[in-house]
């Protein structure tokens, strides 16, 4: 086989090998890509507006008026119970049961989103569809939905769908069948079935040939196959072999994702799904999810180690934890840092240590972390069985097939078979959606009979890990007397203190102590020494040094502050180490400033997007976090905020400066176009937030006093950088900062 890109496409191939070498003839190619992109396409399939991409959130609004009209047929009803919800729009069964939420990156949310915010794209499109069926229209001229997408997140039900097109023509009265038609009707969204793709494939299933243009582009035969491939997730759990009830696979990076193959589609409360006709056409599918885990061990890692680059080795924390006994001594943690996914939904919990001593050492630290995440991944396969058990007779899934991070500790393997009860396998090849493409692709080529046939083929496994009876029995009971007893325990009090702190998902961080940054680029120049000292004075938390070199600007009055001045106020603050300093550079090459920054004593680099390609971008922010310091990224006016999803859902940046003004000077008027970004990004922090774990700051930077601060406080920033208005008040700088905070509140208490 042979495979390309970052969209994961891959192709079966045959071969005929000559003395000397050997040539290879694709004979087909599959493409997985993210699910939830969506895409607007004219009448001739022209895109109407940028893809809306998965991680985009700006439809949480629209996510929740599903729910709103859902959860109206309870109140109109005379029994009040979700069984309601169920016989009113049994397609809603996949979230939860029907008790949701719904997430704002599915299809339907989206659409909606364009229809209320963009009403004139949305009359234009003759065609609403994922990435994944654009891509595949360019490569074969045909038009067609993936069966997996359309059953696990377009609300469809896949059996139907599929058995739609395979009886009826496109004369067919029935034509949307398996659309859910009701809920689209009472969403006043009921024209959006005339725009989505009329045919739909499952899995495997061949879509055409290349086009003439396409097989050009590729250096490839128009003879070539494309065949249907679908979600990445998704198509993985093929390429793991996870296709047949009561298999489990289990995702492991930033986050865990798990997917249980069932033999009916049960739903229950605190699982997704399970999906029909997904991921291939004849199975049903269940999927949990934890937010924090990878990311969590990263977190206790970089915690352990200090700042700097020195970083203490995962494999020197493992040895280390290795030698606690199960338990950790008493050690108890929940993972859920960043909310809970599943089998309790809960955007507001927290991560938690319960039975620290003063015994406790770093080690006990790591392995509750570790162990921590294994009691809540055993939490989520026990949800997932007990939802399929419900209707058949499914045994316990006794295997899991693991791929992702997790895979490199032999320690964190052990413990997730320890603890969970079950043995875990490892396979050759671990990309998974990789070779799930292939596989289909061979499948759709008729190198193999059926995808049980190409699996079997294809597959092969590497290792296994089995628990070790002893130590599951220690497990079984920490597992059930403590871990399952504490998350229940704290949850009002995690409740409580996102009062207290911020994070409640309908307000975002409506409670927090919102922070005022002076900008350094408004003050005397003449008495640099003074304005800091002022600044110490009234007890700031955070400073801005806007650092120009004129040339990224080009003006020779665009020239600002180097690392010496940078270094001498962290100096001037040496009894204040508390103190953010946050350098913005609007430089050319900014890559070079990192490591003089970084010794000088900044906090944080924040440095401008438009500089750069994304790629750069990644580059740059990996550079920035390795020397130890935080990482922000600053927005012109005209950039479109989804611009910098990309890289936000890196982890690697923990700030975004919402520009208000043209970079480069101070005293500009405010640009309000900054308070629909704040908003929008707000939206797309509350989603990440309980479902990937990314959490960054909203910073204002720009035009902002006693007026314009009470307008972006309500929008939800985080963060105001103040020049002028301070550095420049008639009354002083004291006076001046007071003015804010007063007028900064009065917009809390607004909003």
């Amino acid at each position: 086989s042979s495979s390309s890109s970052s969209s994961s496409s891959s192709s079966s191939s045959s071969s005929s090998s000559s003395s000397t070498s050997t040539s290879y003839n694709i004979r087909a190619i599959c493409c997985d890509t993210t699910c939830c992109s969506v895409v607007a396409l004219s009448q001739d399939h022209t895109p109407l507006r940028p893809c809306l991409l998965w991680m985009d959130a700006r439809s949480a609004k629209q996510a929740k008026q599903i729910m709103d009209v859902a959860n109206d047929v309870i109140a109109s009803s005379s029994t009040n119970t979700n069984a309601d919800i169920l016989k009113a729009f049994p397609e809603l069964r996949v979230n939860c049961n029907g008790e949701g939420p719904i997430s704002a990156e599915w299809l339907l949310p989206k659409a909606m989103w364009i229809k209320q915010h963009e009403p004139e794209v949305y009359e234009t499109a003759e065609i609403i569809c994922e990435y994944q069926d654009y891509l595949n229209y360019r490569l074969t001229g045909q038009m067609v939905a993936s069966g997996c997408n359309v059953a696990a997140r377009w609300h469809h039900d896949g059996w139907d769908v599929l058995e739609k097109n395979h009886e009826s023509d496109d004369n067919d009265d029935d034509g949307n069948k398996g659309r859910p038609m009701k809920l689209y009707e009472a969403l006043g969204m009921k024209d959006l079935a005339d725009k989505l793709p009329k045919r739909t494939l499952a899995m495997g299933d061949v879509i055409g040939t290349l086009t003439e243009q396409a097989a050009s582009d590729l250096n490839l035969s128009k003879e070539t196959l494309v065949v249907q491939g679908g979600p990445d997730a998704f198509v993985g759990m093929i390429g793991l072999g996870t296709i047949r009830p009561g298999q489990l696979c289990l995702i492991t990076g930033s986050s865990h994702l798990h997917c249980l193959i069932t033999k009916q589609p049960t739903s229950a409360p605190g699982t997704w799904g399970a999906y029909r006709g997904a991921p291939l056409a004849h199975t049903c599918f269940a999927e949990g999810g934890q937010s924090s885990t990878g990311s969590l061990v990263r977190w206790v890692r970089d915690l352990v180690s200090g700042p700097g680059d020195d970083k203490i080795s995962y494999k020197v924390l493992d040895d280390e934890a290795a030698a606690i006994p199960p338990g950790s001594d008493g050690l108890v943690a929940l993972e859920t840092w960043q909310g809970s996914r599943t089998p309790h939904t809960d955007p507001l919990a927290r991560g938690a240590f319960a039975g620290l001593t003063l015994a406790h050492s770093r080690a006990h630290m790591f392995r509750s972390i570790l162990e921590a995440v294994c009691y809540g991944t055993r939490a989520c396969f026990d949800a997932l069985e007990t939802a399929a058990s419900q209707s058949s007779d499914m045994p316990k899934a006794d295997e899991v097939v693991i791929a992702g991070g997790a895979t490199r500790s032999p320690l964190w393997l052990q413990l997730h078979a320890d603890i969970t009860g079950r043995s875990f396998t490892i396979n050759e090849n671990t990309d998974g959606p990789l070779l799930g493409c292939a596989i289909l692709a061979s499948v759709g080529a008729g190198i193999h009979a059926s995808v049980d046939d190409a699996v079997e083929q294809m597959i092969r496994k590497d290792r296994k890990i089995e628990p070790r009876e002893d130590v599951r029995k220690v497990y079984d009971r920490l597992y059930n007397e403590l871990y399952l007893k504490l998350r229940p325990g704290v949850k009002e009090v995690f409740h409580a203190i996102s009062e207290v702190r911020g994070g409640d998902v309908s307000e975002g961080r409506s409670s927090n102590p919102y922070i005022i940054s002076p900008s350094l680029l408004a003050a005397d120049w003449s008495d640099m020494k003074g304005e800091v000292q002022r600044c110490i004075d009234a007890g700031v938390s955070h400073l801005h040094v806007d650092v120009f070199d004129g040339v990224y600007l080009d003006s020779p009055y665009a020239l600002t502050f180097g690392p010496q001045m940078v270094g001498a106020i962290k100096k001037r603050f040496a009894e204040h180490p508390e103190l953010v300093l946050d350098i913005h550079l609007c430089v050319d090459r900014p890559a070079r400033y990192a490591t003089a920054m970084a010794d000088s004593g900044a906090s944080r680099i924040i440095f401008m997007f438009e500089a750069m390609s994304l790629d750069e971008a990644i580059k740059l922010a990996q550079t920035i976090t390795s020397l130890g310091m935080k990482c922000g990224v600053s927005i012109n006016p005209d950039t479109s905020i989804s611009e910098i999803y990309p890289l936000l859902e890196t982890g690697l940046v923990d700030l975004v400066d919402i520009l208000a003004v043209e970079p480069g000077f101070g005293g500009q008027k405010f640009n309000p176009v900054s308070e629909q970004k704040i908003k929008d990004l707000r939206q797309w922090r509350e989603e990440q937030q309980s479902k990937n774990g990314i959490d960054v700051q909203i910073l204002v930077d720009g035009g902002i006093n006693a007026k314009s601060i009470r307008r972006v406080v309500q929008a939800g920033a985080d963060i105001c950088v103040v020049g002028t208005a301070i550095f420049q008040h008639k009354d002083g700088f004291s006076d001046a900062l007071k003015e804010l905070m007063d007028s900064r509140n009065t917009g809390r208490e607004q909003k």
